[in-house]
């Protein structure tokens, strides 16, 4: 495609405006520290952001650059760990580029955009029964083009190999601004002449690799997995049998060589059945025989944990007897073993027979209990993350590969290594390929701890090369951390031949400066105002952000929103965006590894200039004498008013009153509204509230929507707590605050948690129905100072339970719920509610479910991502709201489900407008009550 002509007076900014347009370029002071940062332990802020859409995009953004002489970082999730997706220039944002562009089912492979999601990837191949196999433990948030960069792997490599052995063609775009395609090309054929017309550096690079075939050979890292330097390896190998691997060359360049567009890539059939093993070994030394023993059987993955790190973890939580010196997961699928599970069982057993195990093997084959025994293993990040309020695991040596059967030696050796340095550190790794994790504790913000630092990658880094034979990298890529090793690692001479390959294919040294081939030391741009944050920038927060599944913008996450708001020179005029953005979903605060809720750093940035608008709707709430009646006036005229014209009017008048809510607020005439309460559910149940509460009556909290909605979930919570047995009482309460404080009110919050707080004192047992109201009420210990006041919300937060949760028990104390199908023979999916997830509620509204009889239960993909209503927000961001329901509406139809359940007010509204019909919409506790009525009694 031609190159854009730039106007040489244009600032930078400008010049890529003009060319891309407004929305494209993002350059303001917030923005650039959200993209100042990745997952690793530097910063660099950008000049500028382009959200690229599409290969044009790119190309307009390398023209720019090029008439600018500034360097280009192209990025994807900003996954990685080590700094190679920040730069100093432009970042290339390629997440916008998401889409599945083609599956060819019977050949197996399909063609990606690298924005898109690497677990969202293998959810759209599932139904073909098909998967791209490389599977890093980032899966559920890092993408595909940083998967190529880095040559990405994972435990499952063992069996199915990394990325270059996984990837076809990819479609390349060049720092000049042509495009290519990169793939095997056979020798002296026309489609290798016709490119070397288009390409003339790819005759030189034929005629390098050939000159420097003995010395590329015998540099060759003799392991089995490497991601340093450039793969000259796979090219001279392939010259050797008559084709140009070319593709190999740029997966694992780390966007130094060329920007990715697409790829065409190669999938396998998704296994049917998996054994998955935990062993204990009381000997650490035993564990490379074992896993000789073991590899013979061809398992799938083969992951290692040593006893320090099991120490670090914390036995106790996941029963490691107190001798293990060393843990083994093992994992066969298929083909391993006759795939039988007593066949891969005998196996195990026959290693139990010839070492000293702690204890017999532990075994599942049903995927919730393969989850629990992989749990050992995905704890180490979470728990390191929470293990200092200092000390975080920095990742300076962490992917280093020795041979499989040298990896207990090399652990051996590195944990008298740090042991001398008084260091902590969790080592682990993929042992069936000799591929070993460090996470050293560390505190970047102590010189001593920096000096630390460097003095162990020098060491560390000195003898897996030397002593070991390994490699430095085996799937996180070199980028910052790891560049100034390189030279040593290959020597002078093949480093300079990758210096060569550099500047034949990318002269101008226009991409990814500064990573992979530099000698700029490990400890320059150290982001030391991070270290003093509990973040781990990893990214799992973007992952299951609402508003990033939309508007993929580092800016528009939580990630970015958590630095935003915490930055030193943090100002309002600069964030105005970030701060309102957030939809107070609790997501992030489910997946964070430290614990961290982006949604309250938000909430207390609103705190600062409270919602003026939303102030005055509040104003009305405080004085029940008045907003009451106002609501059983909405419910008496309802039938005048809820439909279409009516609905249309009400809209345009609204507008001038709901603007203050957000720019984009309006009261659509689409949401689908509940009916109002002709009669509270307050004064429905008067002697509930009338009534002197007995010491051990059961309390409901209805909330909000309970009392003013008469939508039935509040009165089939009160008949099933009834027909338990409970005396209950419906106790004098406000609002529970989550409303509030989402609009900034912080004090009135407060003022109302501290009357909750009093009125709830006396009741041993608080139940509730409403997802909102349960986490307000178990998170009151968040909205206050004081030691009394947050002991008191500690002990609160202790005798709530969601009705999910009260039935639970109920049954577990030998209570039965007597449930008769209502012979309809429905099929119902559940909607996970954020703030019932948050709560820590997930497991008995499922298991509810699944004991309704006559109904088949299913749970559909996607169950626990927001759905977008979030209180308000389907007022505030009306639009926003229903494109982020998009993917919630696409999993429910393909559950087939004819009812949803969830347990929260505002996503029955949000489900009720998205789906308009197409599959009921119940609370929980509906359809238990329905349930148990049909009993009779």
């Amino acid at each position: 495609m031609p190159s854009p002509s730039v106007p040489p007076t244009a600032d930078l900014s400008a010049a890529l405006r003009a060319q891309l347009g407004a929305d494209k370029v993002l350059d303001d002071p917030a923005a650039r520290t959200a993209y100042s940062i990745d997952a690793a332990i530097y910063k660099l802020t950008p000049k500028a952001i382009v959200l690229a859409e599409s290969a044009a995009d790119m190309a307009r953004t390398l023209a720019v650059a090029r008439a600018k002489q500034v360097g280009v970082t192209a990025r994807s999730a900003g996954t990685n760990l080590t700094g190679n997706a920040i730069g100093e220039g432009v970042i290339l944002d390629c997440s916008r580029m998401r889409r599945l562009l083609e599956v060819n089912v019977e050949q197996r492979w399909a063609r990606v955009e690298p924005g898109i999601v690497y677990a969202e990837l293998n959810q759209q191949l599932a139904p073909a029964g098909l998967l791209f196999a490389p599977d890093p433990s980032s899966g559920d948030m890092c993408k595909l083009g940083g998967m190529l960069a880095n040559n990405s792997a994972g435990p499952h490599s063992l069996k199915y190999g990394a990325v270059k052995e996984n990837t076809l063609s990819m479609e390349i775009l060049l720092a000049d601004g042509s495009r290519f395609t990169a793939r095997r090309y056979p020798l002296g054929g026309a489609d290798l002449d016709r490119l070397t017309a288009a390409q003339p550096w790819v005759a030189e690079l034929i005629r390098l690799i050939r000159s420097h075939r003995e010395l590329i050979q015998s540099k060759r890292p003799k392991v089995s997995k490497n991601s340093s330097g450039y793969n000259l390896f796979a090219l001279a190998d392939g010259i050797d049998q008559g084709w140009l691997d070319l593709h190999q060359l740029f997966i694992g360049s780390e966007g130094t060589l060329g920007l990715t567009v697409e790829a065409t890539i190669k999938l396998v059939a998704k296994p049917r059945q998996a054994v998955t093993a935990l062993l204990f070994f009381d000997r650490l030394d035993e564990v490379a025989h074992a896993v000789n023993d073991l590899l013979a059987h061809q398992p799938s993955a083969l992951e290692m944990l040593d006893g320090y790190t099991l120490d670090l973890i914390g036995r106790a939580a996941y029963r490691v007897p107190a001798s293990a010196e060393a843990m083994l997961l093992v994992e066969f699928d298929d083909a391993e073993c006759g795939a039988e599970a007593s066949a891969c069982r005998r196996v195990l057993a026959a290693v139990a027979e010839r070492y000293r195990l702690s204890e017999p093997p532990r075994t599942a084959t049903e995927p919730p209990a393969q989850a629990a025994l992989w749990a050992v293993r995905k704890a180490i990040y979470p728990t390191l993350y929470r293990y200092d309020a200092k000390k975080k695991p920095i990742n300076f040596a962490d992917d280093v590969v020795v041979t499989a059967d040298r990896l207990p030696e090399l652990i051996v050796y590195l944990r008298r290594l740090f042991t001398q340095r008084g260091v902590a550190v969790a080592v682990y790794g993929h042992i069936g390929n000799g591929n070993a994790h460090l996470n050293p504790l560390l505190d970047l913000n102590d010189p001593a701890d920096v000096e630390h630092m460097v003095a162990l990658a020098k060491e560390i880094h000195a003898a897996v090369i030397d002593r070991f034979g390994g490699s430095i990298c085996g799937e996180h890529g070199d980028g910052r951390v790891r560049a100034e090793f390189v030279r040593a690692y290959y020597g002078e001479e093949l480093y300079r031949l990758f210096t060569e390959v550099k500047g034949l294919i990318d002269p101008g040294g226009l991409l990814n400066p500064g990573v992979k081939l530099s000698e700029t030391p490990l400890t320059a741009h150290l982001d030391h105002e991070r270290f003093a944050k509990p973040c781990a920038t990893c990214g799992k927060c973007n992952a299951v952000c609402p508003v990033y599944d939309v508007e993929p913008d580092e800016s528009n996450a939580a990630r970015g929103w958590y630095h935003i708001l915490t930055a030193p020179d943090y100002r309002y005029e600069d964030a105005q965006r970030m701060v309102e953005a957030c939809l107070n979903c609790k997501s992030c605060r489910v997946v964070c590894p430290a614990g961290i809720d982006v949604s309250e750093t938000v909430l207390k940035r609103r705190a600062e200039r409270p919602n003026r608008a939303a102030g005055r709707i509040f104003w009305w709430l405080d004085h029940p004498g008045l907003f009451d009646p106002l609501i059983k006036a909405l419910g008496w005229s309802q039938p005048l008013w809820d439909h279409p014209a009516g609905r249309w009017l009400i809209e345009q008048l609204a507008r001038p009153l709901v603007r203050g809510l957000g720019p984009n607020a309006v009261l659509s005439r689409e949401v689908a509204l509940p009916r109002f309460a002709r009669r509270l559910l307050r004064e429905r149940h008067r002697s509930l509230t009338e009534e002197r509460a007995a010491a051990d009556a059961v309390a409901y909290f209805h909330g909000c929507a309970a009392n003013y909605f008469q939508d039935g979930v509040g009165d089939a919570v009160i008949r099933l707590l009834q027909r338990t047995g409970a005396r209950v009482t419906l106790p004098a309460q406000r609002c529970s605050g989550t409303p509030i404080q989402t609009y900034g009110h912080l004090e009135l919050a407060r003022r109302y948690a501290r009357f909750n707080l009093e009125s709830l004192r006396q009741f041993q047992t608080v139940v509730t129905g409403c997802a909102s109201c349960t986490f307000a009420l178990k998170d009151y210990a968040s909205l206050f100072d004081g030691p009394d006041l947050k002991a008191q919300a500690r002990e609160l937060a202790r005798r709530v339970r969601h009705v999910s949760e009260y039935l639970a028990d109920y049954q577990a104390e030998g209570g039965t719920l007597p449930l008769v199908a209502d012979g309809n023979g429905r099929t119902v999916t559940y909607h996970s509610s954020c703030h019932l997830r948050a709560a820590g509620v997930s497991a008995p509204p499922r298991q509810l479910l699944q004991q309704l009889p006559g109904t088949r239960y299913v749970e559909m993909a996607d169950a626990d991502r927001c759905a977008g209503g979030a209180g308000t927000f389907l007022v505030k961001n009306f639009a926003q709201s229903q494109q982020i329901f998009g993917r919630k509406a696409a999993a429910v139809e393909q559950s087939g489900a004819s009812v949803v359940a969830t347990s929260c007010p505002a996503c029955m509204m949000q489900l009720a407008t998205g789906l308009k019909g197409r599959a009921q919409v119940k609370h929980v506790a509906q359809l238990v009550d329905e349930a148990w009525e049909k009993n009779g009694t």
